[in-house]
């Protein structure tokens, strides 16, 4: 396993740990971590203060704090009141958002002294790193960083940071005339919102207006160097132009403005092309059987055990629903209808009884494969893994599907050039040939279906990839499904791509369907998990998992997939 996927998994536990602690403090079940971030539902819960952004890799015991701060913040700040005050000039907007999350950690209840220490090793721990870094040295990071420890010092009636103290005492003493006022307004008030905001706007209006004249004044003789050290010190605090939502989206998953503009209605050119097939009789039976005997060396070489593979699977899809009792027991509890027995047989034993759990699970299992052409190198393994784990579901109780999708030729085929022939009218929708694929079906054992299974491996299937209408296909036909639980794995290895949708749409058009499609799936109690090929897909998935496929089948992989299995929604 590479150790840059290793380094992505432990920081996505790190993270995820963090998110169950919001979770807990607030009571709330729908937050959690999506790409690197806290969302509660899907809304995203960033923050424009700078103490609490979330960097590439993270330690838990600062993690914590981030995590009981947001907590506390939902908890204690009126979302909405805060919103219509926010300023429009982004660093005065920067240091207002900064503000209300002081204000809200100054709340912290005397009974979570735990939580305290946290935010207060997180505030200290973000003032080393920008003073360490050289920030300090700027005019404008010196600003910034002394109004920074004077707020959260006079709201948490903690010191300021030890090692800075002197350092920030002259820059203290020469705005503490224009602060004053505003400052004990922030601490008299720390407890009404709606009183507190006029004396935050007030510090964040100054501080703005400071930053713009020291700007405008700013020796044009100063070297390079010096100018990319004072900006740096920006950088350092929040990517302050981009808002809130620059710090959600990444280049893989943003607002769609085609989406937007047909009132996220998803639209298709045309759908009397596309087809449901079964790769397998497309392919010639020898080859089946060729590519067959690959996986089973593949297989035989990884050396698993399978029968403890089964028994793990069975134990984590085992759900409770009552109690049975086991009577004539010679340990337990007491069973009040022999004690006559006790008296009549004094040597009499078996007078106990003991309760024994009743267990049962009835869940179907599907697996989603993108057969799209950046999948082809990794298709042997992938088969591999898919044959393994539907072999051990269904060896532990469950009905397992194998789907696929992916379209029947690039750039469009058909539907695109009949776009071009009728008018190119804009936002056509969806311009391809979709092709949805049948390996396994639920109603077929994994041994009838395993030579099926190796379509896979035929590499010219693997085209273009568009994953909304593969996951709406694939989570109807699970609800047509008895079972009681429901679990959809999606497996990629990145986001939706079609060329002809994206030229004639946006780049995101596809990919808000799949989130679309993504929600409303799971309000119908479908529990759906991406498995990102070498990558986090948590930017899609609320949950998501990380299989390293390039030396084989990854055994970190299968543990959480295994840990998965218990996961109920």
């Amino acid at each position: 396993m590479t150790q840059s996927t290793e380094s992505l998994r432990q920081q996505r536990r790190v993270r995820e740990l963090s998110a169950a602690v919001t979770r807990a403090l607030t009571a709330d079940p729908s937050i959690h971590i999506r790409q690197q971030h806290f969302f509660k539902g899907n809304h995203s819960l960033a923050s424009y203060a700078p103490h609490l952004r979330l960097h590439p890799e993270e330690q838990l015991e600062f993690l914590r704090g981030v995590a009981d701060s947001l907590a506390i913040r939902l908890q204690y700040s009126n979302a909405e009141l805060h919103a219509q005050h926010l300023p429009t000039k982004p660093l005065a907007r920067l240091v207002f958002d900064w503000l209300e999350s002081l204000r809200t950690e100054s709340l912290t209840p005397a009974h979570l002294p735990g939580v305290r220490s946290n935010l207060q090793k997180r505030f200290y721990y973000w003032s080393a790193g920008f003073h360490h870094a050289g920030h300090t040295q700027t005019a404008l990071g010196i600003l910034l960083y002394t109004v920074a420890q004077m707020c959260w010092s006079r709201l948490m009636g903690q010191p300021v940071f030890a090692e800075t103290e002197d350092l920030i005492e002259s820059t203290r003493a020469s705005i503490n005339a224009d602060l004053g006022v505003a400052l004990a307004g922030l601490r008299r008030y720390r407890h009404e919102q709606s009183h507190y905001i006029p004396y935050a706007l007030t510090i964040a209006e100054i501080i703005a207006q400071s930053v713009e004249q020291a700007l405008a004044n700013k020796n044009k003789q100063e070297t390079d160097h010096e100018e990319d050290s004072s900006q740096s010190a920006f950088a350092l605090l929040l990517d302050i132009d981009t808002g809130q939502e620059g710090a959600i989206h990444t280049a893989d998953s943003a607002p769609s403005e085609a989406f937007h503009a047909l009132k996220e209605r998803y639209a298709i050119f045309d759908t009397q092309y596309d087809t449901i097939t079964y790769p397998a009789r497309q392919v010639r039976p020898e080859l089946l059987d060729s590519y067959r005997e690959i996986i089973n060396q593949r297989l035989a070489a990884q050396h698993l055990p399978f029968p403890l593979l089964v028994q793990r699977i069975r134990r984590a899809l085992i759900r409770p629903w009552g109690q049975h009792w086991e009577w004539d027991q010679e340990e337990g509890l007491i069973d009040g209808r022999r004690l006559t027995q006790l008296v009549s047989s004094p040597m009499e034993r078996r007078l106990f009884k003991r309760p024994q759990p009743l267990t049962h699970h009835q869940t179907s299992v599907s697996f989603l494969i993108d057969c799209s052409g950046s999948m082809k190198a990794h298709a042997e393994t992938l088969t591999m893994m898919v044959d393994l784990l539907c072999k051990a579901l269904e060896r532990a109780g469950a009905l397992t599907e194998i789907l696929g999708f992916s379209t029947q030729t690039w750039n469009g085929g058909r539907p695109y050039r009949r776009w071009r022939a009728t008018g190119r009218k804009p936002y056509p929708g969806r311009l391809n040939e979709v092709e949805h694929r049948i390996f396994k079906e639920a109603q077929s054992s994994w041994q009838q279906a395993n030579r099926a299974i190796m379509a896979l491996l035929k590499l010219d299937l693997y085209r273009e990839g568009i994953d909304g209408e593969a996951v709406q296909w694939a989570c109807e036909r699970l609800l047509t499904q008895s079972s009681q639980r429901k679990l959809l794995y999606v497996i990629s290895d990145g986001s939706p791509m079609d060329s002809a949708t994206n030229l004639a749409n946006d780049d995101f058009y596809i990919d808000n369907h799949l989130q679309q499609m993504l929600h409303h799936y799971q309000t119908l109690g479908i529990e759906i998990c991406g498995i990102g090929i070498g990558l986090d897909l948590g930017q899609l998935y609320t949950h998501s998992l990380i299989a390293d496929l390039q030396k084989g089948l990854d055994n970190h992989f299968v543990d959480d997939f295994i840990q998965s299995l218990k996961r109920q929604k």
